[in-house]
């Protein structure tokens, strides 16, 4: 009887010692994903969206700005431009990005999008990125802020006491058809 428990034992820890050296073997075959890098996003306040959890990372065809967008408001959001700045360690501007989204989002809610900014040139394992966003469309109102850019360069060099003035405007262009009164053909 002990005989038997001494081989089991032996069994037993000769396969979690196989197991344990075939796992690396295993995991060496996967490709890792490429590394993200954290970007900084500067809120603010008075605009009706916010994005979280921003990371940046590369992919064959570009870069892919990775994060969930959240709508503070009760208007449904039909789009974003945002600006991005790249900043060396030094602190001084690299390059400047700034491009439009499609990103729908029902009001008061969240939702994770996968952003493309046209990024050139090689990016350094230094720097900084910190993003804003410049202009919020949505169904019934745009709001734009203005100094985005001023207010996210003093965000980068850590005042963030800056705040830039957010103007609304009706959105005329993107109304929804069915706030329209219908046309009526008279008989």
């Amino acid at each position: 009887m002990n005989k038997i428990r001494c081989v089991v034992l032996n069994a037993c820890l000769l396969s979690l010692l196989a197991a344990s050296f075939a796992a690396p073997a295993i995991s060496a075959n996967r490709q890792e994903p490429p590394p993200s890098a954290t970007v900084a996003f500067f809120d603010v306040p008075d605009l009706p969206a916010r994005i979280d959890e921003p990371k940046l990372r590369k992919i064959d065809q570009g870069f892919v700005l990775d994060c969930a967008v959240a709508n503070r408001s009760s208007e449904q959001l039909l789009g974003l431009r945002l600006i991005m700045l790249v900043v060396d360690h030094s602190g001084k501007l690299r390059s400047r990005i700034t491009w439009t989204e499609e990103s729908e989002l029902s009001s008061y809610s969240i939702k994770g999008f996968a952003f493309h900014p046209i990024m050139k040139g090689e990016l350094r394992s230094t720097d900084q990125f910190y993003l804003g966003i410049e202009e919020v469309i949505g169904q019934e109102t745009i709001w734009h802020t203005v100094g985005a850019e001023k207010a996210l360069r003093a965000y980068s060099r850590g005042q963030s006491d800056v705040m830039p003035e957010v103007r609304t405007v009706a959105n005329k262009f993107d109304r929804s058809p069915d706030r329209f009164a219908p046309l009526r053909i008279k008989p």
